[in-house]
C-alpha cells in the first residue's frame, strides 16, 4: 500500500514548516526600558552637560582658584549643591 503525496499536501505541509521555524525563530519584543535604564540615561545626560559647560568656562577664560585647584566658574558655583548631594547620596547608602 504506497500511497503518494498530492501537491497540494506537500506545499500545506512546507508551508506549515515554514511558519512553524519563523514563529520559533521570532525574536521576541525587548521589553519597555525599566526605570533605572532612564534613570542612568538622564544622569548620563546631566554629566554630558556639566561638561559641556564646564568645557565652555575654561575655553572662555572663566576660571577661579578655589582651595588650590583651578576650577571653571560653573563648578565653582555648583561646588554646595554637589557637596550636599554627595552627602545625601552617602547617608541614603
Amino acid at each position: 500500500m504506497t500511497r503518494s503525496f498530492g501537491r497540494r499536501t506537500v506545499l500545506t505541509a512546507a508551508a506549515g514548516a515554514v511558519a512553524a521555524i519563523g514563529i520559533g525563530a521570532a525574536p521576541a519584543r525587548p521589553a519597555a526600558p525599566a526605570a533605572p535604564a532612564k534613570a542612568a540615561n538622564a544622569a548620563e545626560t546631566a554629566y554630558a552637560k556639566l561638561l559641556a559647560d564646564v568645557h565652555a568656562d575654561y575655553v572662555n577664560g572663566r576660571v577661579v582658584e578655589h582651595n588650590g585647584w583651578i576650577l571653571s566658574q560653573h563648578e565653582f558655583d555648583t561646588i554646595a549643591s554637589r557637596q550636599q548631594a554627595l552627602k545625601a547620596a552617602s547617608a541614603a547608602g
